[in-house]
C-alpha cells in the first residue's frame, strides 16, 4: 500500500513541476510585459500620473481594471509559485507536499481575491 502511494506521488512530481516550471516562466515573461506598462503609464506619460485624481481616473477605466487584474493574478502566482517551489525544497516539504500545495495555493487565492476586491471599489 505504501508502496503504491509513493509510485503515485512521483508520477504527480514528475508531470506537476515541470508544468509549474514552465508556468512560472510564462507568468514572468507576462509580468515583464505588464509591469512595464505600468512603469511606463506611471513614470513616463506624465510626471502627475500617480496624483489621486488621475489614478483614480485610471482606475475608473475598464481596460486598466483588467490590466491591473491580470497583474495582481500573475504576481500573485509567481510568488507564490516561487514560494511552493523553495519550500518543496525543504524537509517538510519532501514530507507534506500536499499541506505545502494546499497553503500556496490558498495564499494565492486570498491575494488575488483581496487585490481584486481592491480593483472593484474604484
Amino acid at each position: 500500500m505504501a508502496n503504491e502511494i509513493n509510485k503515485e506521488e512521483m508520477h504527480t512530481k514528475r508531470v506537476l513541476e515541470p508544468l509549474a516550471w514552465i508556468f512560472q516562466l510564462i507568468s514572468g515573461l507576462i509580468l515583464t510585459v505588464l509591469v512595464t506598462f505600468h512603469f511606463y503609464e506611471t513614470h513616463f506619460v506624465s510626471h502627475e500620473a500617480m496624483e489621486y485624481e488621475l489614478v483614480v481616473s485610471r482606475l475608473s477605466s475598464l481596460g486598466y481594471k483588467i490590466m491591473y487584474a491580470l497583474l495582481v493574478f500573475f504576481v500573485a502566482f509567481h510568488a507564490f509559485n516561487g514560494v511552493r517551489a523553495i519550500l518543496l525544497d525543504t524537509n517538510f516539504g519532501a514530507k507534506y507536499p500536499q499541506v505545502v500545495n494546499s497553503l500556496c495555493f490558498l495564499a494565492f487565492l486570498i491575494a488575488f481575491g483581496y487585490g481584486s476586491l481592491l480593483l472593484l471599489v474604484f
